[in-house]
């Protein structure tokens, strides 16, 4: 090798050793110093919550009952509840029926 083909590896040394120094280095950034990087199941370490006012606490009841539109356990949703009437079958009518076309023996 030449002289002037050795300063140049040493020229592309040095930059790739610039460059994984400083891929090194952002990874290291100031609002990521101090995260919890550990983690227990069911233990919460984070900063405690703040108490809500007595109006944020209104607010947000006030935003479940517009948003529930039907009244009543177990409905979840704005769509109206439609009574069903006597179109609905009977558990043992269906057993018959299935008897009846064969499905069961």
């Amino acid at each position: 090798m030449t002289g002037k083909s050795i300063g140049m590896a040493r020229m592309a040394r040095m930059l790739g050793l610039i460059a994984v120094t400083a891929v090194v280095l952002s990874a290291c950034r100031a609002e990521e110093q101090g995260r919890l990087i550990e983690y227990e199941p069911g233990v919460y370490k984070g900063k405690p919550d703040t108490e809500l006012s007595d109006s944020q606490l209104e607010n947000l009841r006030e935003r479940a009952r517009s948003q529930a539109g039907a009244s009543g356990a177990g409905f979840s949703g704005g769509a109206k509840v439609q009574d069903s009437g006597s179109d609905v079958r009977v558990p043992g009518d269906m057993n018959t029926r299935m008897q009846n076309q064969g499905g069961v023996k």
